[in-house]
């Protein structure tokens, strides 16, 4: 009697055992893996909230709501630096939604990250082929087209900034960049200016206008504004590279080794401090 009883208790936990794994086991909803996703994210486990999205997305691949989670998925993957995969999920969300301005935007971002200027500029275009007067889209575009060499079309998107908006910051910041590309070093100085009044703590704006100080040969004031982007963002490597630049221009040498160090110690790819122009 004692082993047939303990034969059955065994029994009832075995059964009880296998109901607790088959509980486990159990596949989610959509709902409770973007829950999930929600609650890996609050916790700083970004891997985790990826696997979850996915999982949603395997559940019910025909959700309307997809594109919101291949959006949210892409930028988790951005973030991991898994680049490919993200532009795989950007992609896959405009593939069912391809006016999405939000998604045009990351995509266009993501090109960006990727050297891949060219195809940002498109989504840039994209974008403002349904919303013509998207300042950010026409002050993003123009800033590539700086890079692509092309000023004239810099010049007009930032300009069409201004005639929709005659504040705005950033056709100013744009503009003066494109003097200063041009060599047009005082009126790049005076368009930083004008920014700086609206905007006295940003750093970028004094490292610019530093820049343009430096190539019109004002050592001086372009040391002055180093420092004020210096206090401001003591952890830029750009203040640094910057600094450095200037005290090679002074032949202070050995200082600006110091300086170029520093940078690469804070990010600096130093490769790059090989690419630096001087006066």
């Amino acid at each position: 009697m004692f082993f047939k009883h303990m034969k059955h208790l065994l029994f009832i936990a075995i059964t009880a055992g296998l109901l607790c794994v088959v509980a486990s086991t159990r596949a989610q909803s959509y709902a409770e893996y973007i829950d999930s996703s929600f609650y890996y994210i609050d916790n700083g486990q970004i891997d985790k909230a990826a696997n979850a999205l996915l999982q949603a997305l395997r559940t019910e691949p025909g959700n309307p709501g997809n594109v919101l989670l291949l959006s949210n998925l892409g930028t988790l993957q951005r973030n991991m630096g898994r680049l490919t995969d993200a532009m795989q999920s950007y992609n896959n969300a405009l593939a069912m939604s391809p006016k999405s301005l939000t998604l045009l935007y990351n995509r266009a971002a993501l090109w960006a990250e990727m050297d891949s200027m060219q195809r940002a500029k498109e989504d840039y275009s994209r974008i403002l082929f349904i919303d013509d007067e998207n300042e950010e889209a026409l002050y993003r575009r123009g800033l590539i087209f700086l890079e692509l060499n092309d000023t004239a079309s810099a010049r007009r998107d930032f300009e069409r900034i201004l005639s929709l908006n005659d504040k705005s910051a950033n056709a100013r910041i744009g503009l003066a960049a494109l003097m200063k590309c041009r060599g047009y070093y005082v009126q790049a100085i005076d368009l930083y200016t004008q920014v700086l009044r609206a905007n006295p703590n940003m750093a970028s704006l004094y490292l610019n206008r530093a820049e343009a100080y430096y190539y019109n040969r004002q050592y001086a004031r372009a040391s002055d504004d180093i420092e004020t982007a210096r206090q401001l963002t003591p952890e830029d490597p750009l203040v640094y590279v910057m600094r450095g630049k200037l005290k090679l221009a002074r032949f202070e040498k050995e200082e600006a080794r110091k300086d170029f160090e520093k940078a690469v110690s804070l990010g600096f790819k130093p490769e790059e401090l090989e690419q630096l122009d001087n006066p």
